[in-house]
């Protein structure tokens, strides 16, 4: 008890009484203010779920391997060694690092304990499911083998070891929630309040939070004790929270925040009027997800055929939906976004293609419809009614209002509309209890094939996708088992081209994150979020 209680006061004396030494001379401190939609609640990595905290805990951990403008360098770790298929990792850790405290020193069971308190069955953690990529990682969620049979093991203080079920890459090891440490007397001292508030957090990055007023500000302060101090260029970064909208936009004219997340077209606009910088990534697909089998067995004979599931993706004109009701999106003609990472530089340049046009084609989409009918033996007027599923959202019914038009004019397809609590809604989609359902994906690192495309294998059939095919199977198996990066974007390729050529889903838009900001700051990177690390400003 009483390591506990010492380990517990150092952090609160930390977070206490280093903002004021580093503060001390206000006029050399380089501070920013940052605006973000919501609090982050937890700082947990086993428990993050929302994006503010996923570029805030970029900040205030050090990840095995980092992401520097891009580039990926040691973290904790000074070096690392990889079998020749990609799926045994073994990482030596830097000599001397510490926690932000500047004394307890971490080693490689620290990133044991972490794993392992992620995925304990009993604790039922949200960022659980990220530890099943480790060699018996899902088992021993599912309580079918010991943790000694999990692929992690410390070798020595400074050296760990992972296995995995597939071919890894640098990538990988940027998650915080599988691949940071913890101290696990100062977090097992706290139980399920550590990541709580500003005193109950201890990490081992760049930043450390200093202050955290619930719903309301979060300010973090240079942590002088990082092994890489010395490239950290702002003193203190100030986040305000329930930031959004037009309140964004009136603190950035009155001085309030240098950043603020991108909002809609006409706010965007009068940022830029005013002279602000803009920074623009992909965050997430949107998509009218397809239930292959049905919500009955009716709709599901048709929505099983690849020509008519192509006639409803010809039919919809996603350059008018992103111009008139999704106005926050890019529309779609592809599954990688304009974004997303190949090998050297963007996926789409160099894979170059378009699964279906961003503008509809009703013409097209009425050859497809044909052909869906000669193969069903069916006839126009035997094309049943199909249910949209969304959520209660006016924003989402009008989407769906849009959809529904275009269905009807350009196909003479009748829907409705069932829009429902995210509850229910969720419910409904998960066991397969709707026909198209209105929601989004998160894009993943290093591409989809890490979480969302893997919801197409036959390995991972459930109601929420009623699809099943060989074909796919093999070509992802394929993917997933490549052994270089390379070989993974090729493969990635072949399986993008028969997702769209079989028209698995409807995505409709690429949601774009990003932010506008004030004109002088430099070092941030965007991959799928903002990355504020090397953030520097010049007057």
């Amino acid at each position: 008890m009483r390591k506990y209680a010492a380990m517990g006061l150092t952090a609160v004396l930390v977070a206490a009484s280093f903002p004021a030494a580093v503060l001390a001379d206000e006029a050399d401190v380089k501070s920013v203010r940052i605006g973000a939609p919501y609090d982050p609640v937890t700082m947990d990595y086993a428990e993050l779920n929302v994006d503010p905290a996923t570029y805030i805990d970029t900040l205030i951990s050090d990840t095995l391997i980092r992401s520097k403008q891009g580039e990926y360098i040691g973290g904790a770790a000074e070096s690392w060694e990889t079998s020749e298929d990609g799926k045994t990792w073994t990482f030596k850790l830097k000599e001397g690092l510490t926690y932000s405290d500047g004394e307890t020193p971490i080693t490689s069971e620290d990133f044991v304990y972490a794993a392992k308190r992620l995925m304990d069955p009993e604790a039922g953690h949200y960022n659980a499911e990220s530890g099943y990529i480790l060699e018996n990682g899902e088992e021993y969620y599912a309580g079918e083998c010991e943790w000694d049979e999990v692929g992690i093991k410390a070798v020595d203080d400074l050296t760990i070891e992972y296995t995995f079920k597939n071919p890894q890459y640098e990538s990988t090891f940027t998650s915080t929630s599988l691949f940071a440490p913890l101290e696990e007397s100062f977090v097992d001292s706290l139980g399920t309040e550590y990541g709580s508030s500003a005193d109950k957090i201890l990490t081992n990055g760049p930043f450390i939070v200093s202050d955290w007023v619930s719903d309301s500000t979060m300010t973090l302060v240079k942590n002088e004790n990082y092994w890489d101090a010395d490239s950290i260029n702002m003193d203190e970064m100030d986040f305000k929270f329930n930031v959004t909208g037009d309140t964004g936009v009136d603190m950035m004219l009155a001085d309030e925040l240098d950043f603020v997340p991108t909002g809609s077209a006409m706010q965007q606009q009068t940022l830029t009027d005013a002279g602000f910088e803009s920074s623009k990534y992909t965050t997430s697909y949107r998509c009218l997800n397809i239930n292959h089998a049905g919500k009955t067995e009716e709709t599901g004979l048709f929505l099983g055929n690849a020509n008519f599931r192509k006639a409803v993706s010809y039919a919809i004109d996603r350059t008018a939906l992103c111009a008139s009701v999704m106005t926050s999106d890019e529309p779609a003609n592809r599954l990688t976004a304009p974004s997303e990472a190949g090998v050297n530089g963007t996926f789409d340049e160099e894979f170059e293609y378009e699964g279906w046009p961003a503008s509809a084609d009703v013409e097209k989409a009425q050859e497809y419809l044909n052909a869906a009918l000669d193969e069903l033996g069916k006839t126009a007027d035997e094309i049943p009614t199909f249910e949209l599923l969304c959520y209660e959202s006016q924003g989402s019914i009008d989407v769906l209002a849009a959809v529904q038009d275009m269905l009807k004019k350009n196909l003479g397809i009748e829907t409705t509309i069932n829009s429902q609590t995210i509850q229910v809604m969720v419910s409904n989609a998960m066991s397969g209890d709707y026909d198209f359902w209105y929601g989004g994906n998160s894009l993943e690192i290093p591409d989809a094939l890490t979480g969302f495309l893997s919801g197409y294998t036959s390995a991972m059939q459930s109601a929420l996708r009623g699809y099943s095919n060989e074909e796919y199977d093999k070509l992802y198996d394929e993917a997933i088992a490549s052994p270089t990066i390379e070989e993974r974007k090729a493969n990635y390729f072949e399986v993008e081209k028969f997702f769209c050529d079989n028209t698995l889903n409807l995505i409709l838009g690429w949601t774009d994150g990003g932010f506008q900001y004030k004109s002088g700051y430099t070092g941030f990177y965007n991959t799928t979020e903002t990355d504020f690390t090397y953030l520097d400003y010049a007057e």
